[in-house]
């Protein structure tokens, strides 16, 4: 009885609910359709999450699992250490200890550049994992034996290397070409050059080496050829005197140098030592102190030099200290007693002695020339008579003047014993008979006299003579 009452309740009040349900869908449609909605979005939300899940779970497992495969991968690495390769670059290739010396012994030497052919190598080294981040370039040594080298020609020759740590995989490249050449010596000589210019008003001296020969060592096939060795000394800006060692350049006899490596040793230099000092022209004075005691009957003509002046070289307080050379007074009177060229030695009485005559002229040497002539002078003679020579019998000569000027010009040693009566002025009336005339005035000698190079001359070249019949004249 108690449990049908309990199920009647219950169905009552179910159907209760769904009354009010009915209620709320009868007076709310609206509210109800909401309802549904966000009951459906709820299913929806629960979904997604649902099917989202797996997703994250399989990320976490992959992070997961790379975490412990690298956690093992590395616990296998340290306890089973496996070995691993490195190539390092750039390691120096050299020959083995005593290689040269070796070569040296048998009379040998390489004939090629050292510094082309041994070119730095690649060398791949393997050790353990652990090991191999340790080795550094400089562990591994790479060389060359010259051992089965025993006369000259071209070898190839192994590239051998050893690593301190781990052991050799390969060597790139793994061989060197090497060429050989017998040993020789050759005596050949020693010049000089100049590069460039000493600054202006500077002179230098011939340079002095220390030797004129030098010994070569080295290859056969380049010292047969060689045919001397030069010095090159550089003048640009050079102000000083120089002694200093300067490094020599062998040539052979094309003009072709022959490069450094071709020989055993280094080659020699040379100590060179060459004054530099400035340099000026200075003019020479001289005097000849008795030229106002010459004879009157001389004159001198010119006066020259061998030189004029000198270029002297000295240091800077020396030549600016120069500005003329003199000369030690000249006489010429007890010499020079007639006409003719006289030659007098001049001696510099100021040149300092650290000074240096630099173009060659000899200080004992300069000469004065002195050219003396004859002196020319001109003498007037007044009043000198007029002959007429070749007079006609029966005719009768007059002359516009009897007497006439004469002027004579000549060596002074000629005119100063010359008289007027040495000479006879005249015109020569021959063949004339009566007239007017303008008759040339002429001269000659009188006999036994004779007046050489003296030249005379009249005012007038003519005179005007009448001739006139005897008979006519009163």
């Amino acid at each position: 009885m108690r449990k049908n009452q309990t199920a009647g309740a219950g169905k009552g009040t179910g159907n209760k609910l769904l009354e009010r349900l009915a209620s709320f869908r009868l007076f709310g449609d609206g509210r109800n359709e909401n309802r549904e909605t966000v009951v459906e979005a709820g299913r929806d939300t629960q979904q997604d999450v649902k099917s989202k899940r797996p997703i994250v779970r399989r990320i976490l497992y992959a992070v997961l699992s790379l975490i412990l495969a690298t956690i093992l991968w590395g616990y296998v690495l340290m306890t089973q250490n496996p070995d691993r390769e490195k190539t390092f670059t750039g390691v120096t290739l050299t020959f083995e200890s005593g290689a040269e010396a070796d070569l040296g012994a048998r009379n040998l030497m390489i004939y090629d550049d050292v510094n082309e052919i041994m070119q730095d190598v690649a060398v791949t080294v393997s050790a353990p994992l652990t090991e191999i981040s340790k080795i550094k370039p400089g562990d591994i040594t790479a060389t060359v034996s010259v051992a089965k080298v025993k006369s000259a020609g071209v070898y190839s020759l192994e590239i051998k290397a050893v690593s301190t740590v781990g052991s050799v995989v390969s060597i790139e490249p793994d061989h060197i070409d090497l060429t050989v050449d017998d040993v020789f010596s050759r005596n050949v000589s020693v010049s000089y050059s100049f590069v460039g210019e000493l600054p202006e008003a500077y002179w230098h001296d011939e340079p002095s080496l220390s030797v004129s020969n030098i010994v070569l060592e080295g290859a056969k096939t380049d010292l047969e050829r060689a045919a001397g060795s030069v010095c090159y000394i550089d003048l640009e800006g050079l102000t000083s005197s120089i002694n200093r060692s300067i490094p020599l350049v062998v040539y052979d006899g094309e003009g072709n140098e022959i490069p450094s490596s071709s020989f055993t040793r280094l080659i020699p230099a040379v100590t060179v030592s060459m004054t530099v000092l400035p340099h000026k022209h200075v003019n020479i004075e001289y005097e000849i102190a008795d030229r106002d005691q010459l004879s009157d009957l001389y004159e001198i003509q010119s006066e020259t030099l061998s030189v004029s002046s000198i270029d002297v070289a000295a240091d800077p307080d020396t030549l600016a200290s120069i500005e003329t050379l003199v000369a030690s007074p000249v006489y010429i009177g007890g010499t020079a007693d007639e006409a003719g060229e006289y030659k007098y030695p001049l001696t510099i009485t100021n040149m300092p002695s650290s000074a240096m005559i630099i173009d060659g002229t000899d200080k004992g040497n300069i000469q004065l020339s002195v050219v003396i002539t004859d002196k020319y002078v001109t003498e007037t003679f007044t009043g000198v008579p007029i002959e007429v020579l070749n007079k006609a019998d029966g005719f009768a000569y007059t002359c516009e003047s009897e007497t006439t000027d004469m002027t004579v010009s000549g060596p002074a040693k000629l005119l100063v014993n010359f008289v007027s009566s040495d000479v006879i002025v005249c015109v020569n009336m021959q063949r004339r008979g009566t007239g007017e005339y303008e008759m040339r005035i002429e001269y000659k000698p009188v006999e036994g006299a004779s007046f050489g190079d003296l030249e005379i001359s009249f005012p007038s070249e003519t005179i005007h003579v009448s001739v006139v019949p005897t008979h006519t004249l009163g």
